[in-house]
């Protein structure tokens, strides 16, 4: 069931992941026309131009060398022991704008444009990130990075990097949780092929040790009912849709992790990303009911009364639940 389960979520129901739009299935409405309150301020269009472009500051190098330094003695320590560390651009849930405790990239680099991948090894810390940043990124990181421009001859991926650059058998270390499954078995098959490498999932986040007791705490903002007659459809209607649509592929259940497919499955809003109308939550909608894997805490009593029927789990819990389904 695993298996199966994984399937389902690399081929999620949903199309709309990382901002790009392609032909939804038929039980999920389309994200841009449903997300987007009518009688909220237009808030969203500053917020998305502010991100495409260099910040005011970006002038500004951010001085990394203690913070290289701290990342590397973890890497080498008989705890962790890895020659490579992983530092993607996006949260746990995949998205493309994230709240300020998720700037993890940001952090460890200084460049805080909206697409990039940092690599860190033992002498180098690569970033990589497409034409759209070259001059932000160069003005923003120290001397201790170098820009790696994606797209120009010769410039590798991320991937192809870490196979070419370190010695064969090496031990690459990520965030499992900050990086999608067709990604990260991509990138274990190269490492195996190559001097049978291996690729290490480490449950403390590096960059989080690093970062300490300065990391933005993670936004617990209240969650909202998006009203019926801006949503279009009740929420119980689109979970029987969703349902039938994952029978109807065989599955047996369907795990949701994007923020904006949940806020839009459940009729919710929130507002723990900034110009994002989305909340931290995970789903699951199998053949006997759905569950929302959130903080209590954010939920209002409307909220838990429009929620009867779902069942409401604590967010970090999705983990656990998911392997005892994989093992029934």
């Amino acid at each position: 069931m695993l298996g199966r389960l994984a399937q389902l979520a690399r081929r999620s129901l949903f199309s709309c992941t990382r901002g790009n739009y392609t032909a939804p299935h038929p039980a999920a409405r389309s994200i841009a026309s449903t997300l987007v309150d009518p009688t909220a301020a237009p808030a969203t269009k500053k917020g998305y131009s502010q991100s495409a472009a260099p910040s005011d500051t970006m002038a500004t190098p951010v001085d990394t060398t203690g913070r290289l330094k701290h990342l590397r003695e973890l890497m080498a320590s008989s705890q962790y022991n890895v020659a490579a560390y992983v530092v993607p651009s996006e949260d746990a849930h995949q998205s493309e704008y994230v709240a300020e405790c998720d700037k993890r990239r940001a952090f460890i680099s200084g460049f805080d444009g909206s697409a990039g991948c940092a690599v860190i090894t033992a002498d180098t810390a690569a970033m990589f990130t497409d034409g759209r940043y070259f001059l932000q990124a160069g003005r923003q990181m120290d001397g201790n990075w170098t820009l790696m421009k994606q797209g120009l001859p010769g410039v590798p991926t991320w991937k192809t990097f870490l196979t070419k650059h370190l010695p064969a058998g090496s031990r690459v270390g990520i965030d499992a949780t900050l990086i999608g499954a067709a990604e990260g078995e991509e990138l274990r098959a190269a490492l195996k092929a190559r001097g049978d490498g291996e690729l290490v999932a480490i449950a403390d986040n590096l960059v989080d040790a690093v970062w300490g007791a300065e990391r933005p705490a993670r936004p617990e903002n209240p969650v909202v009912v998006h009203p019926l007659q801006y949503a279009g459809k009740a929420h119980a209607d689109k979970i029987e849709e969703v349902r039938a649509a994952t029978a109807k592929q065989g599955g047996e259940a369907l795990v949701v992790a994007a923020l904006d497919e949940i806020a839009w499955l459940f009729n919710l809003r929130g507002s723990d990303i900034d110009y994002n109308p989305v909340f931290f939550a995970y789903a699951v909608v199998s053949k006997t009911g759905a569950a929302l894997y959130v903080n209590e805490a954010k939920l209002t009593d409307s909220v838990r009364r429009h929620l009867e029927g779902v069942a409401v789990r604590p967010y970090q819990a999705i983990f656990g639940e998911l392997r005892a389904m994989s093992a029934s």
